[in-house]
């Protein structure tokens, strides 16, 4: 059994369950007694990750409907995303506790019975993985930048990375589904003639192509970002922020490493190390779903985080006997955006009147009309760079 470019394990080899392993484990290997087990880890880490997934996306819809933001295509994605996420995490546990993930390897081979269904939930958790989950999670931060970075050279850059991602998305599925002739013969090894390709190779060619993918994902808004005129704190800040999405690219630097760095026991061991390793495997679709969030729910960590944390300029100041969902309204039709475009190539929003305190609870009226912020582009994050750019562009023009 191997470690999978997708999964956290490729199928088993023709042998791996014929005969008694040869390889000779540590000290805690206690044949015919009480055999060791690390699967606990993974059941736990992946409840938590889980966890925290579920919050992030909720707090990302609760955020939209405070606000009547039209629902775009990267929530869609994410749900998606999430939905993916949460069936894996179930078939961790399912493989931790009712398959043999957690064993030692010479262990294995004496539970038939639990091999097959493995050798099922292997499969259907690597159709999940790369092809479902990182890759929508992926294309979700990448129409979100398409709706913020209005330059043409950098919708098309978006354009190239987004292919690239769908196309190792695509390759990792077909290898899934290709791997094995007959297809059968994936949880079936006693069906005659049966084959199945060595996934090491596929392994070293499609996980450096995730780690590219991410890395670009992660550097393509910087330099924009860097081109306004702001200060040189505020550029930072602004920085740190979308290197947030570059989350889940460390899982999978780490996962790579740790799969070159403990091949051999990847090999000799691989259900005992698939514990660990599945960790970062699950770790790494979660921290992108949750690095896609944080910037949509930013409207929602202003009204939550004491103002000794957040920055005076991102509260928005509202009576306590406001309602929270006239609250959020009135804080984004401060700054409606529109499709005009700055020197930065950033949509940048322009300034709105806010009705007075007494005539808030009529903005939900202002939402019908066709150009309401129900039917405007969703470019929240540039409303964080309105002050700067918009007060950059006063002071030259003072000068002159």
């Amino acid at each position: 059994m191997h470690i999978s470019p997708v999964g956290v394990f490729r199928g088993f080899k023709d042998e791996d369950f014929n005969f008694p392993s040869l390889v000779i484990m540590g000290a805690d290997w206690n044949p015919g007694g009480q055999q060791p087990y690390n699967g606990n880890s993974i059941v736990g880490a992946t409840a938590a990750i889980a966890a925290v997934q579920v919050v992030f996306v909720a707090g990302r819809f609760y955020t939209r409907f405070m606000q009547r933001m039209k629902i775009g295509i990267d929530d869609y994605l994410i749900l998606l995303a999430l939905a993916t996420s949460l069936a894996e995490s179930v078939l961790f546990i399912v493989l931790a506790k009712i398959g043999v993930v957690g064993y030692h390897f010479d262990y294995v081979y004496r539970m038939p019975d639990k091999v097959a269904l493995t050798r099922k939930c292997i499969l259907a958790f690597e159709v999940l993985d790369y092809p479902l989950n990182i890759t929508m999670a992926k294309m979700a931060l990448l129409c979100f930048y398409l709706r913020i970075f209005t330059t043409r050279k950098f919708q098309i850059l978006v354009y190239i990375v987004g292919s690239l991602v769908l196309a190792v998305g695509v390759s990792v599925l077909l290898e899934n589904f290709l791997q094995c002739r007959p297809f059968a013969y994936m949880w079936n090894r006693s069906i005659p003639g049966g084959s199945c390709i060595d996934p090491v190779d596929a392994y070293r060619i499609l996980a450096p192509f995730n780690v590219l993918t991410g890395v670009l994902i992660l550097v393509m808004p910087i330099p924009t970002v860097w081109k306004l005129h702001t200060s040189r704190k505020q550029k930072l800040a602004l920085t740190g922020v979308f290197l947030l999405g570059g989350l889940g690219n460390v899982a999978s630097i780490l996962r790579m490493v740790m799969y070159f760095a403990e091949s051999g026991l990847a090999k000799e061991d691989p259900t005992w190390f698939a514990a660990k390793f599945g960790i970062l495997t699950v770790l790494e679709g979660g921290l992108i779903i949750i690095a896609a969030c944080i910037i949509s729910i930013w409207p929602l960590f202003t009204q939550v985080m004491p103002r000794r944390v957040m920055p005076r300029r991102f509260h928005t100041t509202f009576s306590r006997s406001t309602s929270r969902r006239t609250q959020h309204l009135a804080w984004y039709l401060r700054r409606i955006p529109t499709n005009s475009e700055s020197q930065e190539g950033i949509a940048r929003p322009k300034e709105v009147s806010l009705p007075k305190k007494k005539s808030w609870s009529s903005l939900p009226s202002l939402l019908s009309s066709p150009s309401s912020l129900a039917d405007l582009e969703d470019q929240r994050w540039s409303i964080l760079m309105d002050e700067e750019v918009s007060g950059s562009h006063k002071t030259v023009a003072g000068t002159h």
